[in-house]
């Protein structure tokens, strides 16, 4: 996918300990792969200027090729510690696209839409709120460079910002504990469009 005439990175946040799903969300196996490693796929097929994954401290992630791994000592104190250091890694970037590692089904054609627009722009989840991926101009970046704990852009004074739907709802599916892994691993999803709904 070609983006626009401005220079684009990615921050991948990995750096949760997923102590809900009992440790090792990230590294478990989804479709016979680590989860995390779909989410950096789908990363790879947008022609990003930079990409930046933030892990924690001892993370068991294996980094993939052109990748900068940001190692975050502060990541247990929540996301906004990650967002914090990912945007601070990034060097030449107008913009920056935040997505979360445990999202394996979040597809190139919905961060395209993210990436066309002209400001902050959210992903709208079903209830209403806005959350990742999100992406952001250069100006906002001082702000997100401020996050603390678990503090996400969403708490910032970011005046307007674009709301974009996917166009399936189940692209938002994210992996909070093994239960969730099961339900996908179980789920017919050939592709990253088809729904959850049909699984038992």
């Amino acid at each position: 996918m070609s983006l626009p005439d401005v220079k684009t990175g990615v921050v991948l946040l990995a750096a949760g300990q997923g102590k809900r799903f009992g440790g090792g969300k990230l590294i478990a196996e989804f479709r016979g792969r680590p989860l995390w490693e779909w989410a950096a796929e789908t990363a790879e097929n947008i022609g990003f200027s930079e990409r930046i994954l933030v892990i924690g401290q001892n993370s068991p992630i294996n980094t993939r090729p052109r990748w900068k791994t940001v190692e975050n000592p502060l990541a247990e104190q929540g996301m906004g510690t990650s967002i914090a250091a990912g945007v601070r890694a990034l060097t030449v970037c107008d913009r920056a696209m935040i997505m979360l590692a445990d999202m394996p089904l979040v597809s190139p054609a919905h961060l395209g839409r993210l990436i066309e627009a002209q400001g902050v722009a959210f992903t709208l989840y079903p209830d209403n709120t806005a959350g990742c991926p999100a992406n952001f101009p250069r100006k906002i970046f001082p702000l997100l460079e401020t996050l603390t704990g678990d503090r996400g852009a969403r708490s910032l004074d970011l005046g307007d910002a674009e709301l974009v739907a996917p166009q399936h709802q189940d692209e938002l599916f994210d992996v909070d504990d093994t239960r969730d892994l099961d339900r996908l691993n179980g789920a017919n999803t050939p592709d990253k469009s088809q729904s959850l709904q049909e699984s038992p």
